[in-house]
């Protein structure tokens, strides 16, 4: 920048002033918005947050393979007739496939823009 023009220097820095007032007032709006009801065809909430778990569980696993019923409850302190109930709602709104009498193979179908973030941390 020490080559660089002083007008040329002047609206750079003009541009990233306004950049970052914009990026600001983007954080703030998105703080304070609250959020907005679930797409239609979209997942809910809690059916956005099992694809977000299988999504991020199969990702960082090396073998690539989906959580097991365990694996759900452990992380939403389910009962395993809740687990198994949105597994199978999630099969007939067409968000996930498995394959009948086959452990751990469960397929996202969705696409990956439609899911949210999980909102609590996962460890392995």
């Amino acid at each position: 920048m020490a080559e660089t023009p002083l007008e040329v220097q002047a609206a750079i820095e003009s541009v990233a002033e306004a950049i970052n007032a914009a990026l600001g007032q983007l954080e703030t709006s998105a703080r304070d918005t609250p959020p907005g009801p679930d797409l239609p065809g979209g997942p809910t909430r809690q059916q956005g947050q099992f694809l977000a778990f299988i999504r991020a569980y199969t990702m960082g696993n090396y073998a690539g393979v989906a959580p097991s019923h365990a694996e759900f409850q452990r992380f939403f302190n389910l009962s395993p007739p809740s687990v198994n109930s949105m597994l199978i709602r999630l099969e007939q709104r067409g968000f996930i496939r498995r394959v009948p009498g086959k452990a751990r193979t469960i397929e996202l179908v969705i696409d990956p823009a439609r899911i949210p973030p999980l909102e609590k941390p996962f460890k392995f």
